[in-house]
């Protein structure tokens, strides 16, 4: 068996660049990372985020350690099957962070948004290859999700990537800063801090990590669990039966149990700003005293 992962390994390492595969998903490491780097989103971050910026990762370990808050990113390119005969490419772009700032807050926080590619043939050239449709997650998995998907074309990102607005502390993904009311986090999104990621590292696959992305499959966070695709029937079906025109909430189902967490979040916000400006008027009033009382 040793002899037989040598062999192999001495093979891979005699291909050309240009046709690697080390994630083994049927498409060339060259490929995937020239698609990652042409459709990069443009982060929009909150002008009071807490954790300042996207993180790096240190390689090779299995336990998610931060190198630095830097803006990079993080990605995944894998083929998905077409209903229409063409060539698609899904690309997902992991914005990972030290910590969830927000209420409730935690340690470590992965979030993403992707795109679904197609081509005429798999064997494409990087740009050949035109963005059909883009998804945000936002909250993903929760009684708050508020992810949602738009045409690309609706995003001006069918050659490029688009603007993501990323909430306050929660670090939700939006495209527009509109949307962001309705992740019941509380979640702000002014996108006054605009960061071109440093970069873009490849993840590689579930069962075949890139770049020593071992730490993807910590039990500390889920970002193993979003690599998958996020372009099910219902997602197409329900950007189909949209349009080009708008930006399509994806969660519209949880609308009704969302609005008493919404409602809970401003009765909240409102006590907590109470509450500080009750603070600060005891501090004023007790500084006062003291002056008083060593004015005696």
């Amino acid at each position: 068996m040793r002899s037989l992962v040598i062999a192999l390994a001495l093979c891979a390492a005699a291909l050309p660049a240009a046709a690697q595969d080390l994630d083994h998903d049927g498409l060339p490491d060259a490929l995937e990372q020239a698609l990652l780097e042409r459709f990069t989103p443009t982060l929009l971050l909150d002008s009071h985020e807490c954790d300042d910026a996207p993180a790096s990762f240190k390689p090779g370990l299995r336990d998610p350690f931060v190198l630095a808050r830097d803006a990079t990113l993080y990605g995944q390119a894998f083929p998905v099957k077409s209903s229409d005969g063409r060539s698609q490419i899904e690309l997902h772009f992991y914005h990972l962070w030290e910590r969830d700032c927000g209420r409730p807050g935690h340690a470590l926080d992965a979030e993403h948004v992707s795109a679904l590619l197609s081509a005429s043939a798999v064997d494409a050239p990087p740009e050949a290859w035109i963005a059909d449709a883009w998804y945000a997650a936002a909250h993903e998995n929760t009684m708050c999700d508020a992810s949602s998907g738009a045409h690309a074309r609706t995003l001006g990102a069918e050659n490029s990537g688009p603007n993501v607005f990323v909430s306050r502390g929660k670090h939700a993904s939006y495209f527009n800063s509109g949307q962001c009311k309705w992740g019941c986090g509380a979640d702000t999104c002014d996108g006054e801090r605009v960061v071109a990621p440093a970069r873009i590292v490849n993840l590689g696959e579930r069962d075949a990590p890139l770049n020593g992305a071992v730490w993807a499959h910590s039990p500390r966070w889920p970002l193993a669990d979003k690599f998958q695709s996020d372009f099910d029937r219902s997602v197409r079906a329900s950007l189909d039966q949209s349009g080009t025109a708008r930006i399509v909430s994806l969660m519209l189902h949880l609308r009704a149990p969302q609005t008493p967490v919404l409602a809970g979040d401003t009765a909240l916000d409102s006590l907590t700003t109470a509450a500080t400006s009750t603070g600060r008027a005891l501090g004023a009033a007790t500084r006062a005293v003291t002056r008083f009382l060593n004015r005696k």
